[in-house]
């Protein structure tokens, strides 16, 4: 068996180095470059079975599909926890290729989850609409710009709705300036239309969206950003460790009978983090058990620590709501009945909900 890494997926060449069983270097290219017949061509000259590692840089989705096509096993590493286990004051490509092939020789590589190839074009999908959204942001910030620069106070709460569209065109502008206005206007109205139609579309045929969409404050983006984040539920063991991922879970340091917290730890997916934030602003203006969670420890931690929390216990909510097929209306009368029966919240117990 050989054991080969790809590192520094750059643009213009890739480092890999190839192991046999024992730890000895078999094939070694300090540059090849990033081309699938370059890359095949150093694995299939190995001629025996070899397993690929990779790191998940930002160009490791190609590598992984053209060689998993070809039929060659890939390891997708994490990166940050591959810093952690070996780590070395000189750092080059080749010892980095080095590093992984080792690691994967002796079964020690992080490896993370690789999404199917379609959770992945729906992350890109969805991804691409966030970048689209702040994007639109910042045209409607411009906007308000140009009415400072003359000094035109927003008589409106709602600048972009009806009764603001209409203000906007009673207002005196030089001409230029109402040039400038009429041609971001119509970028922000055409900005997200098309694809904000395609994901309409696949809301209506996705259960799962519309059941996360029973939840305050989560629409049809959100339901289906949640759903390409998470991935497979089945990856993850507790409801925790899907707070984990969302990086919403503080460090603990425990030593010598001293215990502190610090600040949550890294996403493993920051947009997942981005949207519980964006559902968690609603729900803590309606009367529910985040609302109770985020006010209970308002005044003890204070806004920002509260506000994390809320966020933590919605991502508890996600997993059981999925796992037990529960709406967000099911999942409260199941959480109120556990309170008055004094049994655990999060029990898997079948519940008969009105």
């Amino acid at each position: 068996m050989y054991y080969v890494s790809g590192v520094d997926l750059h643009k213009r060449y890739v480092t890999c180095c190839a192991l046999d069983s024992d730890g000895a270097v078999v094939a070694a290219e300090r540059r090849l470059p990033t081309t699938v017949e370059a890359l095949l061509g150093f694995v299939t000259a190995l001629e025996g079975p070899a397993t690929v590692a990779v790191e998940a840089t930002l160009h490791w989705a190609w590598v992984h599909d053209q060689l998993s096509a070809a039929g060659y096993p890939v390891v997708v590493a994490h990166p940050q926890q591959v810093k952690l286990i070996c780590h070395a004051r000189c750092k080059t490509d080749p010892i980095d290729a080095r590093k992984l092939a080792d690691l994967l020789r002796t079964h020690l590589l992080p490896a993370i989850w690789v999404p199917d190839a379609e959770t992945r074009a729906r992350r890109q999908l969805l991804r691409g609409r966030a970048f689209l959204v702040r994007l639109r942001t910042k045209l409607k910030n411009r906007i308000h710009a140009y009415l400072a620069e003359q000094n035109e106070r927003v008589e409106v709460s709602d600048l972009y709705g009806q009764a603001g569209r209409a203000w906007l065109a009673t207002v005196a502008l030089p001409r230029e300036v109402r040039e400038q206005v009429e041609l971001v206007l119509e970028l922000v109205d055409h900005l997200l239309r098309r694809l904000d139609r395609r994901i309409r579309d696949r809301v209506t045929l996705s259960a799962e969206a519309k059941q996360l969409m029973t939840i305050p404050g989560v629409g049809p983006y959100g339901a289906l950003l949640i759903l390409a984040e998470l991935g497979r539920l089945e990856r993850f063991p507790s409801a925790q460790a899907v707070a984990s991922y969302a990086g919403l879970v503080p460090s603990t340091r425990s030593s010598g009978g001293k215990t502190a917290h610090g600040s949550v730890g890294m996403a493993g997916s920051h947009w997942l983090k981005w949207i519980l934030i964006e559902a968690v602003v609603t729900l803590k203006r309606r009367p529910s058990p985040v609302r109770n969670h985020y006010e209970k420890l308002l005044r003890a931690k204070g806004k920002q620590k509260a506000a994390v929390a809320a966020v933590r216990k919605l991502a508890t909510y996600i997993y059981w709501m999925r796992r037990e097929g529960w709406t967000y209306e099911q999942w409260l009368a199941q959480h109120q009945a556990a309170k008055r029966e004094g049994r655990p919240v999060h029990s898997l117990a079948t519940v008969a909900v009105a």
